[in-house]
Formats: C-alpha cells, sequence, structure tokens
C-alpha cells in the first residue's frame, strides 16, 4: 500500500471535511484540537462510536467536537481510575510484604528464598524469575535512593522497602506465588474475598492499570482476563445472557468492582464522587455507558454492602 503522507493541520481538517463528512466550523478552533491531541490518538481513536458503519464516514452531523468532547471524557476518567487503582496497589503492597514478613521474614535473605514460596509445578520458572527481578533491584547505584540507603547502612534491604520498586504486574506475580497461608491472610485484610477471586482482581486491575498509565483509550477496554463471578454480581442484579453476565466482568464497570470490594469505604465515597461529577461535567457519557460496560443503575453500587454476614469465604 502507499505510505500515508504528512497533511499539514489545514490539510488534515479539508481531509476530516470532505473525505470523513465531520463537521468543522471553527478552523482555528479545529487548529488548536489538532495541535494539543494529534490526528490519529483522537480520530482514530474516538470515531468508532461516530462513524456510519455503511458508509465507514461519519454520521451526518458529526463535529470535531464530539470526538473531542469523548476523548476530554476518557482523559478524566483515566486520571480518576489510576488514582484508584494505586490506592489499591499501596494497600496489596502492604499487605503482602507485612504478613509475608510475619511469617518467614522480611530480610533479602527471606524473600529470595524460593523455599519461602509454593514451589511446585508450574510456578517454579515463574518464583525464579521474580527472584532474579528482585535480586537485580539490590544495587547500590539503584535509583531508587532508599534502596541505596538500606544497603549502605544495614546491607540489607526489607521486603517492606523492595516492594515499593515493584511494578503492579510484578507484585501480582509476587503474590500468585505465595503458599496459601499468605494468600489467605492478604484476601483476610480486604474482605471476605476468596483467593482465586483476588488473583484474577489483580489481574484485571493490572491491565487497566497499564492502560492509564500508558495513556490509551479506556472507557470501551477490555481484558482477556476477567474476574469470577462474585456475590457482588448478584447484588447488582447485573444482566445475564446463557447464564453469564454482561457486564462488570472484564470492563471498566470491573474495575469499580474492584475498587468497591478492595477501597476502604471512605476512599470508595471519594472515587465515586469524582466519578459522578466526571459525569456531570461530560454528559457525552450517556453515548458510551454500554461500552463502559456500566449498566443503567450503576450508581447503585455506592449503596449495596460490600459483604452479606452470611457470605462464607
Amino acid at each position: 500500500m502507499p505510505q500515508k503522507k504528512f497533511l499539514t493541520y489545514e490539510q488534515q481538517i479539508r481531509y476530516l471535511i470532505s473525505e470523513k463528512n465531520l463537521v468543522i466550523q471553527d478552523i482555528n478552533s479545529a487548529k488548536q484540537i489538532l495541535f494539543k491531541v494529534g490526528y490519529f490518538p483522537l480520530i482514530n481513536g474516538y470515531k468508532k462510536i461516530f462513524k456510519n458503519s455503511v458508509t465507514q464516514k461519519f454520521k451526518d452531523g458529526t463535529c470535531l467536537k464530539n470526538l473531542y468532547d469523548l476523548y476530554s471524557f476518557d482523559n478524566e476518567l483515566r486520571t480518576i481510575f489510576l488514582k484508584n487503582i494505586l490506592i489499591t496497589e499501596r494497600n496489596i503492597k502492604s499487605s503482602l510484604s507485612y504478613h509475608f514478613s510475619e511469617v518467614f521474614g522480611g530480610g533479602q535473605s527471606d524473600y529470595l528464598n524460593s523455599l519461602n514460596y509454593d514451589y511446585a509445578g508450574l510456578k517454579i520458572p515463574l518464583i525464579k524469575t521474580l527472584i532474579k527481578i528482585m535480586s537485580g533491584q539490590l544495587r547500590k547505584d539503584s535509583h531508587y535512593a532508599y534502596i541505596h540507603h538500606y544497603l549502605k547502612v544495614y546491607q540489607d534491604v526489607p521486603l517492606w522497602v523492595l516492594i515499593n520498586v515493584m511494578t503492579f504486574g510484578q507484585m501480582s506475580k509476587l503474590y500468585a506465588c505465595q503458599k496459601g497461608q499468605i494468600k489467605i491472610r492478604v484476601c483476610n485484610d480486604f474482605g471476605k474475598i476468596k483467593i482465586n477471586e483476588f488473583e484474577k482482581m489483580i489481574a484485571v486491575s493490572t491491565k487497566f492499570r497499564n492502560v492509564c498509565a500508558h495513556n490509551e483509550r479506556l472507557f470501551d477496554f477490555r481484558t482477556k482476563d476477567a474476574l469470577l463471578d462474585m456475590n457482588i454480581h448478584k447484588r447488582l442484579h447485573l444482566q445475564r445472557k446463557k447464564d453469564r453476565y454482561q457486564c462488570g466482568k472484564h470492563d471498566l464497570f470491573a474495575v469499580v468492582i474492584i475498587l468497591k470490594l478492595l477501597l476502604s469505604d471512605e476512599d470508595f465515597r471519594t472515587f465515586y464522587g469524582e466519578l459522578k461529577r466526571c459525569f456531570e461535567r461530560y454528559p457525552i457519557y450517556k453515548q458510551v455507558l454500554g461500552e463502559m460496560g456500566f449498566p443503567k443503575d450503576w450508581y447503585r453500587i455506592r449503596r449495596i454492602k460490600k459483604f452479606l454476614k452470611n457470605e462464607k469465604v
């Protein structure tokens, strides 16, 4: 295929009007938008819901502002979700390092000892890789001042210090390699959550965290991992088709469910308020609520209890 040619902002605007059926009334404003965001991230990134499936052009009456509003809405969503996923990441890291250190000790010789992990079957290569990663962080020329400090002063970096430099993905693998007693203690810190449920929650959170951190399109993102069917899905009365929940499994609403279960009540109220205000600022959310995986009565999640008294772990 012929190589894509460079187009000036003026040429991009003319192309969008004449070839893509996009309404652009203020040329100067359009140039500013294209300068701030870029043609590819804006047009290619957010055109899907505005396209005519037959002509492959924009639906009649679609304005550049429609795309920019969706982009701006998605941008604010990324900020809100990343902030709160990071809070859960911090909480999980704190819990995991505490309980591992409580049982096995928190020194280098403890967390670099493969015998302190679930050293069986398919996890053996993963444990070896994790130990190699953790060992690689224990360098006196580390970019992290606190790693350098502990090595210089104590010649040992405790797990509760080292875990701060681990990515969410590395931390999730560290949790997956724990022995059952550690996994149970971490789960209990967050409530009546089963080990396999917790592992899926971490896996889904990790994928969405990366989308937010890398500034990728968030609102309609789906993960290959999915939450297990949990009691909270039932209490939310989410739609089912062929005995499968149609939302809240691997979409953005799944992250809302995760935050409901893993954040403190106070932190979740703050998150909910931020999300609600974002929706109020960007009415375009109504057009993409389904793509986000949100049920129409999504706001019910604020009022329902995390767990019921008779629920079993």
